[in-house]
């Protein structure tokens, strides 16, 4: 919607533009202290600090944003209510460039972009160095998700008549040194602007301070219209109490852990001994850093992240945490567990569920909306859009999928904001080990701008190769010290598995070794294969002997083709000899699936009624996304850390005697003499170089003693050293060139589309613009 202007360009002159302007300072001057946190809020303050009040010019500046549209660009997109309102002096330009009537689409200049061309001038004639004044005009112009580029402004400012000139450009100058004094500063052209430096730190927690005002302020729920007459000297006390209101109601006050932070104060039982090393490395932390936790499933590696989040929140006093988990079912589970914690704790602070299906899943609930995180991707309504899709990051207790925080290292609209909400928390990253290449790209880019926003992280894994290991923690160092992750030097492994590595900004990283937990020790695995026709028999055998098993298959056409073999034979069963059969795979719909993702917890979790025969099954959701214990377990050949991931389904959490020996039964592999052969379809979503580095290594195995050795398995696997076998030669080589190739593509494409590296940034523009993607001007796109 167009606003009304004013009638006149003396005493600010359009009233509804100056209330927006005064009504977007009073939002950003209280939201500032709970959105810009920990380095970014240093940042802004040594940025400003010559000014006088740093964070009183700060959110003075977020309220210049629209600017621009005190232009005949603008005004001429209305113009028989320009015609209304814009008195003789500045009519004949807004008619000069109004769209003929019978013209389709948008072609004014964005407004955006002149508020970047007027600021570059205004600030520059104020005595900033061309940087800075480029720098903060970049910052406010992108306003709407995207920094505008050198050549857009250069490109307005030879679009004379869409600015408006001298006449309209002392205007707007005229208003902004109006609207100073009504914010309560000194006249803007009398502080020293010429001490005044932006860092892209700066830059990146002003853009999101301004687009979040923005969104609170234009929302006619927070602010209503005002009428033509308003007296703005009256207005200015409306606004503030309106955006006390407004700011209230986010909850985003930082949250307040209690001093009382050991384990067994906060989960109500005994620390495992992995968990009591966890709290006693955090324990030693005076500032940010990163944690790797290396241990078994079943070793409570989550509680010791949710612990350590506690730990570093209260003591770096931090604004709360976010849980990064790979799927939609885990990231629902880990946010119950966060709430069973702080209801031990007697806190009642909200726990937003950040995901694609957050929406459904909390209605399904009927939680309340501050508990909505959803976020779908940037839209124009953006006011409208603010509490159900913006939020998501910002809350200051998350749990989500990962693809959220990997967003924050994306090139893309609002990604500053994405930044902000991570920048003064504590993140938690669960299955690092789970991610491809294109996604471990991000992840490591991620980590980079983490460390170098002073981020503490957690990252937890089962099984996670040493080399892997070493470009994670190479990628937050790198970040925090201002260099490429190349350039950090490689320490060499000291401590055996499970093991917790510490990685200071300075310092090299230290692991420290732990003791496995009784459920752990001393566990031994009988390995078998069974051919595909033998899966339907195999279940309901095991079934039989009143046990609960699972099948996880790898593509779902196979999953709910064994369930379907398994429904019919379990109808010809008499009915007492009936096991429950369940199937879960991404395919279901999402209530559905929640439906059955509940049932499963209730009878497989921790304390779970189990029914007295069952066979669930299903895909990779089993695998990563829920906290479930079975008595058997029958999976297609994977990478062979996925099969230990799945194997930590079995007996994860109680070894009696009565379920048996730990039994893994492998299909979905047939030997061949040139080599293994593999299902279908497969190669899209295994690499079968892995494949077959797994199958080569346990083909002729019969035994597994421990969960050390598992992890040197996957370090044969992962680190090439696997001989191969005779036979498969030509096989073995064609597939490592492919793998080789394709993690070459996907490397390189998610490097064309991540973050450049923090130090490496020249220009607020390459935050939100891939290279060789130019978003265009036409219609409402760009940086409208």
């Amino acid at each position: 919607m167009i606003e009304p202007w004013g009638k006149s360009v003396g005493r600010v002159g359009c009233h509804p533009l100056a209330c927006h302007v005064i009504d977007t300072f009073a939002v950003a001057w209280r939201l500032a202290p709970r959105l810009v946190r920990g380095r970014l809020r240093a940042s802004v303050e040594e940025s400003f600090c010559a000014l006088g009040d740093a964070w009183r010019w700060a959110a003075f500046l977020c309220a210049l944003h629209d600017l621009g549209k005190y232009s005949p660009a603008f005004q001429s997109l209305n113009l028989s209510l320009a015609k209304s309102r814009i008195g003789a002096w500045g009519i004949d330009a807004v008619e000069f460039v109004a769209k003929p009537a019978k013209a389709s689409g948008r072609v004014d200049a964005p407004h955006g972009i002149i508020t970047a061309f007027h600021l570059r001038n205004m600030l520059t004639e104020w005595g900033a160095t061309k940087e800075t004044a480029v720098g903060i005009a970049a910052m406010l112009g992108g306003h709407h998700g995207y920094f505008p580029a050198d050549q857009d402004v250069r490109q307005v400012r030879g679009e004379r008549n869409s600015h408006g000139q001298r006449t309209w450009a002392e205007a707007r100058t005229g208003m902004a040194v109006e609207l100073a004094g009504l914010c309560g500063l000194p006249d803007p052209r009398t502080v020293l602007w010429g001490e005044v430096r932006l860092p892209s730190p700066a830059a990146i927690a002003l853009a999101a301070l301004t687009s979040v005002s923005d969104w609170i302020a234009s929302d006619r729920d927070n602010f209503a219209y005002t009428p033509d007459d308003v007296d703005l000297d009256d207005y200015v006390a409306h606004a503030h109490a309106q955006a006390e209101k407004a700011v209230a109601r986010l909850a985003l006050d930082p949250w307040s852990p209690p001093r009382e932070l050991g384990f067994a104060a906060m989960f109500g039982e005994p620390p495992r001994p992995m968990q009591q090393l966890v709290e006693q490395v955090v324990g030693e932390l005076r500032e940010p850093a990163l944690v790797v936790v290396e241990a078994p499933t079943g070793e409570g590696k989550t509680n010791a992240a949710l612990q350590a989040a506690a730990m570093l929140v209260r003591r770096l006093e931090l604004a709360g945490f976010y849980v990064a988990l790979p799927t939609q079912a885990s990231s629902k589970q880990t946010r119950d567990v966060i709430h069973k914690m702080l209801g031990k704790l007697g806190d009642n602070t909200g726990v937003s569920l950040v995901h694609a299906g957050a929406r459904e899943v909390l209605e399904q609930e009927a939680v309340m909306p501050s508990e909505v995180g959803v976020d779908e991707g940037d839209s124009a309504a953006e006011a409208q859009a603010w509490l159900t899709r913006k939020r998501s990051l910002l809350a200051v207790l998350g749990s989500g999928t990962v693809d959220q925080a990997l967003m924050a290292a994306f090139r893309g609209g609002h990604v500053f904001v994405r930044l902000a909400g991570l920048a003064g928390k504590m993140v938690v990253i669960d299955e690092v080990h789970a991610y491809d290449t294109h996604m471990s790209t991000l992840l490591q880019r991620l980590l980079a701008w983490l460390g170098a926003l002073g981020v503490p992280v957690v990252l937890l894994s089962a099984t996670l190769p040493s080399g892997r290991r070493r470009d994670l923690v190479a990628a937050w160092q790198a970040g925090a010290r201002g260099c490429r992750p190349d350039e950090i030097p490689e320490a060499a492994s000291t401590a055996g598995y499970p093991r917790v590595t510490v990685a200071s900004a300075t310092d090299s990283p230290r692991e420290h070794e732990a003791k496995l937990s009784k459920l752990n020790i001393n566990r031994v695995v009988r390995l078998e294969q069974i051919e595909d026709g033998q899966v339907v028999d195999w279940a309901l055998a095991e079934a039989a002997k009143d046990r609960c098993v699972a099948v996880v298959q790898n593509i779902v056409k196979r999953a709910v083709g064994t369930y379907e073999k398994l429904k019919a034979r379990i109808a010809q069963l008499p009915e007492a000899e009936r096991p429950l059969l369940l199937v879960i795979n991404r395919s279901l719909p999402q209530a559905k699936r929640s439906k059955v993702e509940k049932k499963l917890r209730e009878m497989f979790g921790e304390k779970g009624i189990r029914p007295r025969r069952a066979i669930v099954v299903g895909t990779q959701v089993l695998e990563q996304s829920l906290d479930l214990d079975f008595d058997g377990l029958l999976t297609d050949l994977a990478p062979i850390d996925s099969l230990f991931q799945r194997l930590g389904r079995v007996h994860r959490h109680r070894r009696d005697v009565d379920r048996g020996e730990l039994v893994l039964t492998i299909t979905g592999v047939a030997d061949t003499a040139a080599g293994p052969r593999f299902p279908r379809y497969l190669h899209t979503v295994y690499a079968p170089a892995v494949l077959m580095r797994t199958w080569a290594v346990l083909k002729d195995m019969t035994t597994i003693e421990s969960w050390p050795k598992m992890t040197e398995l996957v370090e044969e696997v992962y680190g090439d050293r696997v001989a191969c076998p005779a036979g498969w030669e030509r096989e073995w080589s064609l597939a490592a060139q492919r793998m080789k190739a394709a993690r070459h593509r996907d490397a390189r494409a998610a490097g064309i589309a991540c973050l450049p590296y923090p130090h490496r940034v020249d220009e607020l523009f390459e935050l939100t613009e891939r290279p060789g993607r130019r978003r265009t001007r036409k219609g409402s796109g760009g940086c409208r």
